[in-house]
């Protein structure tokens, strides 16, 4: 039947419609076919079949108002959907995205974000697969998050840079500016700790051991508060030269695997410059140095 490409038969047993006979005219109705059919018998059959008639057109007709309202809840529906966007940045150059909260993110190359065209009145999620950095435009009211691998970041507005690509165990928050909270999903986080709060300056690197299947988390905090240096306590150089950029707002560009193992024990004067910083770093460690535009490339 055709009623059964609009409603189940679950359906149809819950069904309740919304338009009743008044007890007034569902009596006079009564009366009139309990007075007919009390006539002889040569009337019956075509009382039958009117009844029979009515119960078809009557079925017909609830059906009918049933399939309107299914249909009208699922129109409201659709239009209650939220539109998502899948951006991925297949260049070589970072892209610039604006969102409808006011907020901005640079997505760099192989990376993807994905996030609704309009955020609802209660949250404002995203979700990345590689490298972004967000510019949050502030409210209190409706805080920020970013899903990556495991890891949840929730800001009010800040600004902050997110490295966690698929093909990569590890996840690197960066904070820059403002304050941010991170949270591990993974309930086998060490010593079940699972929130960890960040300053600006602060590098948080969450790892999957794949042999071992277990987990190691690190929040590493820059020395600042010295009188005249900044103080690295044997932190690995990608972590170095992530908290240099935030010092110097100033983008310098590395390769993590050609870095290998090796870390960084020292002090910095606040008053050098970066190419005087950088340079020394990479005389002492046989680093290549160039400088590419506003940025500067290290290599191995």
């Amino acid at each position: 039947m055709v009623i059964e490409e609009h409603i189940g038969e679950e359906e149809w047993e819950d069904f309740q419609p919304t338009h009743v006979l008044s007890p007034d005219i569902s009596g006079k109705i009564w009366n009139r076919i309990d007075k007919n059919t009390s006539s002889p018998a040569m009337h019956y059959p075509y009382f039958r079949w009117l009844a029979v008639a009515a119960s078809v057109v009557l079925v017909a007709g609830l059906s009918w108002v049933f399939i309107i309202q299914k249909q009208k809840a699922n129109s409201h529906s659709d239009k209650n959907a939220v539109l998502t966007k899948d951006i991925f940045n297949n260049t070589p150059q970072k892209m610039s995205l604006a969102l409808s909260d006011g907020s901005t993110v640079e997505l760099l190359s192989n990376s993807t974000l994905s996030y609704p065209e309009n955020f609802n009145a209660a949250k404002r999620d995203v979700l990345l697969n590689g490298e972004a950095t967000f510019s949050v435009a502030k409210n209190v009211a409706k805080p920020f998050s970013v899903y990556s691998n495991s890891v949840l970041i929730t800001v009010l507005g800040t600004r902050f840079t997110v490295k966690s690509y698929d093909s990569n165990t590890a996840t690197k928050v960066i904070l820059q500016e403002g304050r941010v909270m991170v949270k591990i999903s993974d309930s086998s986080a060490p010593g079940n700790k699972t929130e960890y709060s960040l300053t600006p300056g602060d590098v948080f690197i969450f790892k999957k051991i794949k042999k071992t299947d277990s987990l190691s988390v690190h929040v590493l905090h820059l020395e600042k508060d010295k009188a005249d240096c900044y103080e690295f306590n044997n932190y690995p150089f990608d972590v170095v030269f992530d908290q240099l950029q935030i010092i110097y707002n100033t983008k310098i560009i590395y390769n993590r695997a050609e870095l290998g193992n090796r870390t960084f024990i020292g002090k910095i004067d606040k008053k050098d410059s970066l190419p005087h910083i950088l340079k020394s770093i990479a005389l002492l460690n046989k680093f290549g140095l160039r400088q590419q535009g506003d940025s500067f490339v290290i290599s191995n």
